[in-house]
């Protein structure tokens, strides 16, 4: 996508030189991307997806058979790993910028998909009973990393809820009368997304009318940017 430079990397930088207030809510914003030395791949994703460092199988079971039908499919799977959606917008938490979002690759979905099967679906017929996991988990086995992330399972608003808004605002701070730069980022990439949303649907639609850099950057509401964020820029 198209953007104007001259706004974001300024911005960028403002956000990074931010007071002590703000470096409260920070830790959110590390390359949470790479499994974490010490953990398995299923551990990381309970505890980075569900605040869980201690679970049992049977709770890690429940949480990913969506439907409550019995068995892990494919959908569970995809949703699992976090590939049961078209793109991943920014780094997938709800952070990062637009630049850093990326397609779904189907075939990678795929692979994964046949390989986890494989792995836990004894009987082959296409699903992973409860059983059948319970007996995998027993045998000390986890579900490995596969180099597609921690498996974020909501869209990147949804996860910024789940990471950052319920812990630092949903009930001690509402009215967001303190402001993190992680609320910052989520804005501006909240902002990206829609504009470039707005972008193809237009080409989609075959308008003429193109977006000057003009337009794209007085769509960002410059005014629910705290001044102390500006940093003389704006």
């Amino acid at each position: 996508m198209r953007f104007l430079k001259g706004l974001l990397l300024p911005l960028a930088l403002a956000l990074y030189k931010v007071t002590a207030t703000a470096e409260m809510g920070s830790e959110i914003n590390v390359e949470n991307e790479k499994l974490p030395e010490g953990l398995t791949w299923e551990e990381w994703h309970m505890d980075h997806e569900h605040q869980l460092k201690d679970y049992t199988p049977e709770t890690f079971f429940a949480l990913h058979d969506v439907k409550k039908k019995g068995y892990l499919d494919d959908n569970d799977i995809l949703s699992l790993y976090g590939l049961n959606r078209e793109e991943i917008v920014g780094t997938g938490d709800g952070m990062g910028q637009h630049d850093e979002s990326e397609k779904i690759d189907s075939e990678t979905a795929k692979r994964v998909v046949k390989f986890i099967m494989k792995l836990l679906d004894v009987d082959d017929d296409t699903k992973i009973t409860k059983e059948e996991y319970l007996e995998f988990a027993k045998r000390g086995n986890k579900f490995p990393d596969l180099g597609v992330g921690v498996g974020h399972h909501s869209d990147f608003e949804l996860e910024y809820e789940i990471h950052h808004w319920n812990k630092f605002h949903k009930d001690k701070d509402p009215e967001v009368k303190v402001v993190h730069k992680e609320d910052i980022e989520h804005e501006l990439l909240h902002h990206e997304h829609e504009i470039e949303h707005e972008e193809e649907v237009q080409r989609g639609a075959s308008r003429a009318t193109v977006i000057t850099d003009d337009e794209l950057e007085s769509r960002i509401e410059l005014e629910n940017i705290p001044e102390k964020f500006k940093n003389g820029i704006f």
